[in-house]
């Protein structure tokens, strides 16, 4: 990489060959004279110092405003994975981060019933050029950014060179304005869902205290593992429904031993939501239960898990580290994402 030393040099170097060319008379243009090198030297150093230069910038901007990206995901559906999110990304938001939510669900959606919304454009629109990005972000509560994934996430891997760029330009918008990528993927393990789980350079895997869930996670945790072989990306698990800490632990002690023995692979303990009647009430009513029930303990989990997720983060993030993977930004996330489908 040229540093800011050389890209002096090089600008003087510039100026000197610059001014030792012969010109003649106004119209003199050193480009059109095929008889002599140095024009063509000139121009290699122009582009090499806007080249150094557009680095350097690139550089400064991704260190000024890192975006983390978390998946959530469950080996099977009925783990309560949408809802854990979408409170999730409140719990977020109230402790002053910027939060965007990439429902990523392409067969059943519907974080936006949870917050009581109904979005009319979903990315597809954005891809195809029929919307803008800020026409189809929707802002649900304590100022979340829901963006409705829908088919123009699968899209991604169909459009061209030129489509690509308008839609990762419109992507630049959130630069900056986005703190965190909260992914609600998919339940199961299919193409979709690996791809959104290798795009994200975190993941949460949500489970139930029951022999069949806990089964199912470990199988995607082996499927996120075996489709990378330089894994790097965090993991961590969130046990919900929980009746007691006591269950909540066992079925990290179990599931993480597993995974240690037989995929060489830690997980973290992330926590645990405790089974509690507030969570359905709070669905039928197309209310977060982080709002509608506060005081609530599952509301209180949620809490927890969100100021430990802020506390993990703050002081992992640098060179080397997972985060590197997306480069730091929110364009950056979209690309990978773009690229993994393709």
């Amino acid at each position: 990489m040229i540093n800011r030393d050389q890209i002096s040099n090089l600008r003087k170097l510039f100026v000197e060959n610059y001014q030792s060319a012969p010109q003649k008379d106004p119209e003199f243009k050193p480009a059109d004279d095929s008889s002599r090198s140095v024009p063509g030297q000139i121009r290699g150093l122009q582009q090499k110092i806007a080249s150094a230069q557009n680095e350097q910038k690139a550089r400064a901007s991704l260190a000024a405003a890192p975006v983390r990206s978390i998946a959530v995901t469950s080996g099977k559906g009925g783990a309560g994975k949408t809802n854990f999110v979408a409170n999730l990304a409140i719990a977020f938001s109230r402790l002053g981060k910027k939060v965007l939510v990439l429902d990523a669900d392409l067969g059943l959606a519907n974080i936006d019933v949870i917050y009581g919304l109904r979005p009319k454009y979903n990315l597809f629109h954005v891809i195809t050029g029929q919307k803008r990005l800020s026409e189809i972000i929707t802002e649900g509560p304590c100022g979340v950014k829901l963006a409705p994934g829908g088919s123009g996430i699968v899209e991604l891997a169909n459009i061209n060179e030129s489509e690509r760029n308008h839609f990762l330009a419109e992507m630049s918008e959130l630069e900056g304005k986005v703190d965190i990528i909260l992914v609600d993927t998919s339940a199961g393990i299919n193409k979709n869902v690996l791809c959104f789980l290798k795009a994200c350079s975190e993941i949460i895997f949500v489970t139930l205290p029951e022999p069949p869930a806990i089964a199912d996670a470990y199988g995607i945790i082996k499927a996120v593992a075996a489709q990378d072989a330089g894994f790097v990306q965090k993991l961590y698990l969130v046990v919900n429904r929980a009746v007691s800490v006591v269950e909540a632990k066992d079925v990290y002690d179990r599931l993480s031993l597993v995974t240690r023995r037989f995929l060489n692979i830690a997980i973290e303990d992330m926590g645990y939501i405790f089974e509690d009647r507030v969570v359905a009430a709070a669905v039928k009513a197309q209310s977060p239960y982080i709002l509608a029930s506060p005081n609530s303990s599952a509301s209180g989990c949620i809490e927890t898990i969100a100021r430990k997720m802020l506390n993990i983060g703050g002081e992992k993030y640098g060179a080397g580290s997972a985060s590197d993977r997306l480069k730091n930004g929110v364009r950056s996330f979209f690309h990978r994402i773009g690229e993994l489908f393709n």
